[in-house]
């Protein structure tokens, strides 16, 4: 009977990292698609919105498909509000503000600090410290993903830069972290639709309180943001149904993918050169990646059952 629970467990951990690799090239796809989608001049704020906020209604029209409930289970509601509204929504625009006062590997190194401090989050609300192989996993991670977004442009950064981009860290981490908490009983499906409308909402307001708000302009940009918001429906389904199996510490170690896939992906359709740095980089973040995966958890919070 042992031996079934342990193989069960196992194949339960290997999904739930497989699933969180994918939601790290889906939103690798969204970084792409959203370069594309700038080059026709629409705010950051604008996209972001409205690219939450069409994979909100994906994820609806799916739930409504396959009869599953719209609204979070009783107890969960108030907690996925808030993680909506002040997880994602407040995260993009800490990050993408950074982006104004330092250049995107600087912004993006310092954003990748977040797995330390989801680490540092789990231990800090009374739970037992992650195993060795997890810390393992978690150092490979940050070096690669050091080596990745660190040897290619300038480290030139300021120091608003500096705090924005360790706020949107921070602010991610606590998402994180609160998604692992809360989430209990709401399947992956609803938990993302909730996370989405949030983001949507909050950026929407923003957007319009800096007079950054306005509509596509040709089908073209649609067609993008379209991309982005099914890239972003599926990549969020993934992560939460990923947090749910293997938990906050290693979704964020895993989810050290992302910069290795939009490299790639930069790559394949930017023609941006791959250099030695994300060649190393990437083989040690997919290490980490494997790693984190087959790692296991003694805690009952990291190996929830829907």
């Amino acid at each position: 009977m042992s031996t079934t629970r342990s193989s069960s467990s196992t194949r339960r951990e290997t999904v739930g990292g497989l699933l969180v690799g994918l939601s790290a090239l889906l939103f690798g796809v969204v970084v792409l698609l959203g370069k594309f989608v700038r080059r026709h001049g629409l705010s950051v704020e604008a996209m972001l919105s409205i690219r939450f906020g069409l994979a909100a209604l994906l994820l609806a029209a799916a739930l409504v498909v396959l009869r599953r409930p719209l609204f979070a289970e009783p107890g969960e509601r108030v907690g996925l509000a808030l993680l909506a509204l002040l997880g994602y929504a407040v995260e993009a625009t800490f990050f993408f503000t950074a982006l104004g006062h330092g250049t995107v590997a600087a912004v993006t190194l310092l954003f990748f600090t977040y797995p330390v401090l989801v680490t540092l989050g789990t231990w800090a609300i009374g739970r037992v410290a992650p195993a060795r192989q997890t810390l393992l996993s978690l150092a490979c991670a940050l070096v690669g993903s050091v080596i990745v977004v660190g040897t290619g442009a300038g480290l030139q950064i300021e120091t608003l830069g500096v705090v924005l981009a360790l706020s949107s860290a921070i602010t991610f981490s606590c998402y994180l972290v609160g998604a692992d908490a809360v989430l209990r009983r709401t399947n992956a499906l609803t938990s993302a639709m909730w996370v989405s409308a949030g983001a949507s909402i909050g950026l929407f307001l923003y957007a319009g309180a800096i007079g950054h708000w306005r509509l596509p302009a040709g089908s073209n940009e649609w067609f993008l943001l379209l991309g982005m918001g099914a890239a972003s429906a599926a990549a969020f389904v993934c992560l939460m149904e990923g947090i749910q199996r293997i938990g906050a510490v290693r979704t964020a170690i895993v989810s050290a993918l992302e910069p290795l896939a939009a490299a790639t992906l930069a790559w394949l359709f930017l023609g941006e050169v791959v250099t030695w740095g994300i060649a190393i980089g990437g083989t040690l973040i997919l290490v980490a990646a494997v790693t984190a995966s087959l790692a296991r958890s003694a805690t009952p919070q990291e190996q929830q059952i829907p």
